[in-house]
């Protein structure tokens, strides 16, 4: 797709891990083992991507010397996809879903994706792109979706982390109009090595663009780096793609290292969410057993449940027995080797519960919060506190049954009062009709997309401020378009369900988990 006469430079690809180190390039996509590119004082080295010391570019080279440059790419798993497994059902879906549309022409989304939405506004005609017409961008991504589009998040590269790819023979639109879009607008390329065509970089509306195409698929990305990386990082779901229209693949250890391996008895773990886009359920959940499966009691305590708030952005409790009173080795042992794998014994009902909350005041790491039952060692609970770094963040509750822990003060009261019946538990849903689904089960887990983003939202300055009365102009409505703003997200996010997944382990290697969703409003 590069024309002639495209600046081209080439790249000798370096990886590196998350804390700067080198990694070995054997089994890369993407990367050299070569060595970088020699330079002296009248052609320096380039350097580039995940780099601190870029070098080379503060001076101007002679036009004789080598285009090369070493090229550091931070490998890193990648954090989200979303597949498209079936675009076609999923755009009748969005075609005929008046809230979905609704949400997507709100001011809360329409703002969030400003750049994005922009770039897809873009008509051919203001472009000089003969042979198009009209919003181009968004008619290619319509047919990038139904042509089993994939859409990545690599959380390691932020806010440039976000790449499409789409099968290429699958988007007639995309064979006829990238050649074209690419000779008008590209305005350089990096060539790889390993890669069958070079990147090009070009700009649409607000959005630098990274294009290129490798076996059979054409990747669109808002960072070069991130681009490379998830050519190079990606795998598919543990246990292949669902029969379901969407579907959602979440990788752990893109979030925690080293617990993997000992708990799931494999480096990598996969939650994959399947979403039919009919009926009232969303689809189910699909995660690898592991060891920790084989360790879960019949079924979890109800008091774990009690002490999870109903607005919590999200959570996972399970059957698993943590015994009070460990010593240095057992947690040692638990750490590097992982539970045993013996079944589990007694009690009939145990539980472990792990919280993820937001706070407007630190939306950069959020809250977490955890619930042991104790209520076959009554008196035991305090034994926990030793563990924790801030003991006054931990307490017992329900007559000694649970302990809890947390992060901040403020989560750590929500789960008291959750947990004294002072205030809604997750056993409060629509008026307690989930509540024998979740008691009978031995893994549940939930996710409150409402309440996470109203606390991002806020933390954006979304809250107004108290106006006196003799305040300027100005002011005045700059705080009025805070409140309408705010009113409006309050109304997206009350609408928004909670998805939650419940059920029992089984004896497979896999896990699959029944979806339900759950009608919540969140509290202004």
């Amino acid at each position: 797709m590069a024309r002639g006469d495209l600046p081209i430079l080439d790249l000798v690809v370096k990886l590196r891990d998350a804390e700067g180190n080198e990694l070995d390039a054997g089994g890369s996509r993407i990367a050299d083992a070569g060595a970088a590119p020699g330079a002296d004082d009248r052609c320096p080295a380039l350097t580039g991507g995940d780099d601190d010391s870029t070098s080379g570019s503060g001076r101007k080279r002679p036009a004789d010397c080598p285009k090369v440059a070493t090229w550091y790419v931070k490998r890193h798993p990648i954090a989200l996809t979303l597949y498209f497994v079936d675009g076609e059902a999923f755009l009748d879906w969005f075609d005929s879903n008046p809230e979905a549309q609704e949400f997507v022409a709100g001011r809360f989304f329409q703002g969030l994706l400003f750049e994005p939405l922009h770039s897809l506004k873009v008509r051919a005609e203001d472009l000089n792109l003969q042979g198009l017409e009209g919003e181009f961008m968004a008619r290619l991504l319509r047919e990038a979706i139904a042509a089993h589009a994939q859409f990545h998040y690599d959380i390691s590269h932020g806010r440039k982390g976000f790449v499409l790819s789409f099968v290429h023979e699958e988007s007639p639109f995309a064979a006829r109009s990238l050649p074209l879009i690419a000779a008008t607008l590209a305005q350089n390329g990096y060539r790889v090595a390993r890669l069958q065509e070079p990147v090009l970089e070009m700009r649409i509306g607000l959005q630098r663009i990274f294009l290129t195409r490798h076996e059979g698929r054409v990747y669109v990305a808002n960072g070069l780096e991130a681009l490379l990386n998830v050519i190079d990082s990606l795998t598919p779901p543990s246990g292949g793609l669902p029969d379901a229209p969407l579907a959602l693949t979440v990788r752990a250890e893109a979030f925690v290292d080293h617990v993997w391996p000992v708990m799931a008895d494999a480096q990598v773990w996969d939650a994959t969410y399947a979403f039919q886009l009919k009926g009232e359920k969303p689809g189910a959940l699909s995660v690898p057993a592991g060891k920790f499966a084989r360790r879960l009691h019949p079924q979890i305590f109800e008091g774990v449940f009690a002490a999870i708030p109903h607005d919590v952005f999200a959570a996972v409790a399970t059957s698993y027995h943590l015994p009070p009173g460990m010593t240095t080795e057992d947690w040692r042992k638990l750490v590097t080797e992982g539970p045993d794998d013996t079944a589990a014994s007694d009690p009939p009902e145990s539980g472990f519960a792990l919280l993820w909350d937001f706070d407007a005041a630190q939306p950069q790491s959020g809250q977490v919060g955890i619930v042991v039952a104790t209520q076959n060692a009554l008196g035991t609970a305090e034994g926990f506190r030793q563990y924790l770094a801030k003991p006054d963040l931990g307490a017992d509750c329900a007559g000694g049954t649970l302990f809890l822990a947390a992060t901040s003060e403020k989560l750590l009261t929500r789960m008291k009062e959750s947990c004294a019946r002072q205030s809604l538990s997750i056993l409060d849903w629509e008026r307690g009709a989930h509540k024998a689904r979740l008691q009978s089960s031995q893994l549940a887990t939930f996710v409150n997309p409402g309440a996470g983003l109203r606390e991002l939202f806020l933390a954006g300055g979304a809250q107004s401020g108290d106006l006196g009365d003799f305040e300027p102009r100005w002011k005045q409505d700059y705080e009025n378009a805070k409140a309408a703003m705010r009113q409006d997200g309050e109304k997206i996010f009350r609408g928004l369900p909670i998805f939650a997944y419940a059920g029992k382990a089984g004896g497979g290697k896999t896990v699959t988990l029944d979806g339900f969703a759950v009608t919540q409003g969140v509290a202004p």
